[in-house]
């Protein structure tokens, strides 16, 4: 994972931990501006970049049409039962736990088998949506 133009001043993001937080954080700021240009200024205990006046609109570019489609396709879909009984499908579970208020590494402590439940959902099944 490289550093993000898009996070660089997004607090707690990897590239503004890289080149605050870490023990090497001045090389990780000279290796983002050798990248990007600009300029680090500290503000307070953290330092914040400042693009130059060409870099204010650049963004990293989208991905290509293509792998969105490829992962699309080969996404997973996590079954799970709730304790009702009622199967409930998903493809994000992230959303799916911020929905219905679970924790997000209980579900996973569920699915990989080390839970049995975690507020009434188990786990059924991951489909794989993949084309054969």
């Amino acid at each position: 994972m490289g550093l993000s133009f898009n996070d660089v001043n997004v607090r707690g993001s990897f590239t503004w931990v890289k080149c605050n937080d870490d023990a090497k954080s001045r090389i990780f700021r000279q290796i983002f501006i050798n990248k990007h240009g600009g300029v680090f200024v500290q503000k307070d205990r953290y330092w914040e970049w400042n693009p130059s006046h060409d870099q204010m609109i650049q963004i990293d570019p989208l991905p290509p049409k293509e792998l969105v489609e490829y992962l699309e396709e080969n996404a997973k879909t996590w079954v799970f039962k709730n304790k009702d009984g009622k199967e409930l499908k998903t493809q994000n579970i992230l959303e799916f736990c911020k929905h219905y208020g679970l924790t997000r590494s209980s579900i996973y402590e569920i699915i990989s088998g080390k839970r049995k439940q975690h507020k009434g959902y188990t786990f059924v099944e991951i489909l794989n949506n993949d084309p054969q």
